[in-house]
């Protein structure tokens, strides 16, 4: 009896671990990213401009959103692409910029403007719609141009204006979150590092910047233009950047 009644609890233990073992294959993949690597082509018009971009980390049988935003400085969006696919489906190496238009928010027209500084926005989701990663490109449509110059996810969130400009760091940086106010633990960027300027503070002392999902300061003399192939070495805004 004794020997009997030790099989059937091995038994319901056996069933009770298949019960709760996980699926084979769809173990989910940690840490999502969409990259954009580098320019394919070039063009302004539709499906003429494109991007080599890789997707990492991506669940097979998953489903996500790809959702896509082309916009200049002033807030005109020329692109706007948000469609859902389960992985790996169209999750490829190459993304191009199409005329448009799939929630409404496209507000320029085709084909895009020459010589003109735009910004590609690409957002990976979930399968309930929420951010993963977010990665940022400057580009002009009739150039070969490419500069990744955001830190991803942060970049649309953040008050950027049509008079802001990415400059670089000439000296090692202290952050402050407040001017004359030291972020602490004490923290510096260094030198050759850039950065979303929006502006200065009151007394022109500062510069207003984007840093890590963050609006901070440094001093107005750690920071000059950025000469690569985007910007061009514009100068930074003078402007108080409330």
């Amino acid at each position: 009896m004794r020997v009997r009644w030790v099989s059937l609890v091995v038994l319901l233990g056996l069933v009770l671990a298949l019960a709760y073992a996980p699926q084979a294959g769809r173990v989910r993949a940690a840490g999502e990213q969409w990259l954009v690597k580098d320019r394919i082509s070039s063009g302004c018009f539709s499906g003429q401009t494109g991007f080599e971009v890789e997707f990492r980390n991506l669940t097979p049988g998953e489903k996500y959103y790809a959702d896509t935003i082309v916009k200049d400085f002033a807030g005109v969006v020329y692109m706007d692409e948000y469609f859902s696919a389960t992985a790996p489906g169209p999750f490829d190496n190459d993304w191009y910029v199409y005329d448009l238009n799939d929630r409404g928010l496209q507000t320029g027209s085709f084909p895009l403007p020459a010589g003109q500084i735009l910004t590609l926005v690409v957002t990976l989701r979930n399968k309930n719609e929420v951010p993963l990663w977010t990665t940022s490109v400057q580009f002009t449509c009739d150039g070969g141009d490419f500069a990744v110059t955001s830190i991803p996810g942060c970049d649309q969130y953040m008050p950027i204006k049509a008079t802001s400009v990415v400059g670089t760091f000439v000296l090692d940086a202290p952050l402050y979150w407040a001017p004359g106010e030291l972020v602490q633990p004490y923290t510096t960027i260094p030198a050759g590092k850039t950065a979303w300027v929006l502006g200065t503070d009151a007394t022109g002392a500062y510069y207003k910047i984007v840093w890590v999902c963050d609006v901070l300061y440094v001093p107005r003399g750690t920071m000059g233009p950025n000469f690569d192939a985007v910007w061009g070495g514009r100068p930074l805004p003078t402007s108080n950047a409330q």
